[in-house]
């Protein structure tokens, strides 16, 4: 981007339900022509020109008028519309965004100004959630330029939301011929193989990102995602710690006690539960994975603590209720152990694992035919686990 408005970033997750991903955003310089204005203190390029020191200073709320106006006195000023187009995107009007780049999509255009406005629009149609039209706007702005690596990159993730795999692969290695030295390059690829299964190639291509960049926080979390499926605690470990060196979060806090767990840290995990919630005390994945850590060892009470903090953030929240239920189970607690299981089948119909655990409850209070039932019902959604247990009680 190097004319007159700026691109807005989208931030995408696509691998393992929690990769991150940094966009590759180029930086736009605002153009402000140089005017000699004479007397034409009311003309429309005045207008503009002020509408641009506006947004120059970040107040975007207070240069759309003077877009408005500059467009008012010249409805076919295209740089108007692109610019009161990206100061509503700032202020997350994406509609009005959207309007004012079909505007000026239908003014004359400059060949730079037309592939820009078909990306932004692309980028503002992504925010929309509109993927079909922003995969046909970064189509267009490749065919106006072929050699324009961000449009490959946006139009990558489209790929990857869609689970086009190979096609997002295909649009990042063209990002990396076209950018060879792009870190966020080699991190995107990275996820894209992930999704393939190709995790050897993943490694190597975050590898090659912190290589790049050693201060990429999303290779390192990536990596340490892929190395803790591999089994490689350890280096997983030490991603995950220099990603809280970084940039610290909830999400890498709860990764890293997890591979802590692994490693029979039980400490530092729950040391690092106990920092994912004070970095985000609403965030319940935290609370249900101390609480199950509680569990394992055996600190039922304190366990239901927690699920209960985490029902209490998402109470529509199935393997909350299923965990609870079970720590309930370990307090001899059977009519709430019953309710609990009850509950996460309400939320998830086909939770085979809790129509067996609510049926052996409901067989040791002496519901011989409630716990057949629901055994009956897990052996229909596929259990064998199920069958087996109807074959022993229920004869």
């Amino acid at each position: 981007m190097k004319t007159i408005f700026l691109l807005l970033p989208i931030f995408c997750c696509t691998a393992f339900a929690s990769a991150k991903e940094s966009i590759a955003v180029e930086t736009l310089t605002i153009h402000k022509e140089n005017i000699v204005f004479e007397n034409e203190k009311d003309s429309a390029r005045v207008y503009l020109n002020n509408g641009l020191e506006k947004i120059n200073s970040k107040e975007y709320a207070q240069a759309i008028p003077y877009f408005t106006k500059a467009i008012t006195l010249d409805p076919t000023l295209a740089a108007a519309y692109l610019n009161r187009a990206f100061a509503k995107q700032q202020l997350m009007d994406y509609k009005g965004a959207l309007s004012d780049y079909n505007l000026a999509l239908k003014q004359k255009l400059t060949w730079e100004e037309s592939y820009e406005a078909h990306f932004n629009k692309g980028l503002t149609l992504t925010a929309l959630k509109n993927l079909r039209e922003a995969m046909s706007d970064f189509n267009y702005t490749i065919q106006l330029n072929p050699n324009y690596a961000d449009a490959y990159y946006n139009r990558s993730i489209i790929k990857g939301r869609i689970g086009d795999y190979p096609g997002e692969l295909e649009d990042i290695n063209k990002v990396i011929a076209l950018k060879p030295n792009d870190d966020n390059a080699y991190n995107s690829r990275g996820i894209a193989k992930s999704m393939m299964g190709d995790y050897t190639g993943a490694v190597s291509d975050y590898a090659k990102a912190i290589e790049l960049n050693k201060k990429n926080a999303n290779a390192y979390y990536n990596r340490g995602i892929i190395l803790y499926e591999m089994k490689k605690y350890l280096e997983a470990l030490n991603d995950f710690n220099s990603v809280i060196q970084l940039a610290p979060d909830p999400e890498c806090y709860n990764r890293r006690a997890n591979t802590r767990c692994r490693l029979k840290d039980f400490r530092g995990a729950v040391e690092d539960y106990n920092q994912a919630i004070k970095h985000d005390s609403l965030n319940y994945v935290s609370f249900i994975n101390r609480g199950y850590l509680k569990y394992d060892l055996k600190d039922y009470q304190s366990a239901i603590d927690d699920y209960n903090m985490a029902l209490k953030i998402k109470p529509d929240y199935a393997l909350g209720y299923f965990y609870r239920a079970q720590a309930k189970g370990k307090l001899n607690d059977l009519k709430g152990e019953i309710a609990d299981y009850t509950k996460a089948i309400e939320y998830k119909p086909d939770y085979e694992h809790a129509f067996i655990e609510r049926g052996l409850a409901r067989y040791e209070t002496g519901d011989r035919s409630g716990g057949c039932n629901d055994l009956n019902q897990a052996v229909k959604l596929g259990s064998d686990e199920a069958y087996n247990n109807l074959l022993q009680y229920c004869k």
